[in-house]
């Protein structure tokens, strides 16, 4: 639980060459929360969660690395409690998109859905939105299917409605897990500065096909920025 019920909003730091801390907000089953996350390197200083079982152990943990790595944040955070005995979690994966179509024991096929299929990163929190626009995709394609067997073709063309949407997530997600190019720190501290670029950005969220136009490429973002620039000074 957090120090500071009032704080809203997500809250990220960066710390190079180690990971990030997300604060999150959220809601419980016994009241209001602060969710710490940290997210950190494969073999790196945050990579010590594994075998820790204890619950106030983990938490233990979870503080000593923001005292040491977010010391600003670990002063906000030295009156927390766990919500519940199961209040924490440690894991790890790695982004993976599958074969979308499983064969059953019995010869029977099976269509997979949302993250069983495409697996990305929670970093940039596309998660729910993917699973929503899966369901949105897969029941397009059911109902335009009509009387039609829902065969291995059908399965694999569902697949592809779905990957339409689905490869501009993985492809951001996993730019943002790699350190960020000079390009887009310039482009991040513009949005700073320029609300338009800010809410370009933050409108990315919900559709990061729109990054290919001005995000992975730096020509396209240097263009991009003087665009913009030029246009709040007119």
């Amino acid at each position: 639980r957090p120090e500071h019920p009032d704080t809203e909003g997500v809250r990220c730091n960066l710390v190079p060459g180690v990971g990030e801390l997300f604060v999150m907000p959220c809601l419980t089953t016994s009241g209001r929360a602060d969710i710490l996350f940290w997210e950190g390197i494969p073999g790196g200083p945050l990579d010590v969660f594994a075998g820790v079982k204890d619950p106030a152990e983990h938490l233990s943990l979870t503080l000593e690395l923001m005292e040491r790595y977010v010391p600003w944040e670990y002063a906000r955070a030295t009156k927390v409690e766990l919500t519940d005995a199961g209040g924490t979690l440690a894991g790890r994966y790695a982004p993976t998109v599958r074969n979308p179509i499983g064969r059953l024991p019995g010869g029977g096929l099976v269509l997979g859905v949302a993250d069983v299929v495409v697996a990305n990163d929670p970093i940039t929190g596309q998660g729910s939105n993917s699973a929503s626009k899966c369901a949105a995709a897969y029941l397009a394609s059911i109902v335009e299917r009509g009387d039609k067997p829902f065969d291995e073709e059908w399965m694999r063309a569902t697949f592809d409605r779905y990957w339409a949407t689905a490869q501009h997530v993985t492809k951001w997600t996993n730019a943002m897990l790699a350190p960020p190019p000079e390009h887009i720190l310039n482009l991040i501290g513009a949005a700073g500065e320029l609300q338009p670029v800010a809410d370009r950005f933050a409108n990315g969220f919900n559709d990061p096909a729109d990054f290919e136009n001005y995000f992975y490429d730096p020509e396209k973002t240097q263009a991009y920025l003087v665009e913009v620039s030029g246009a709040g000074a007119a």
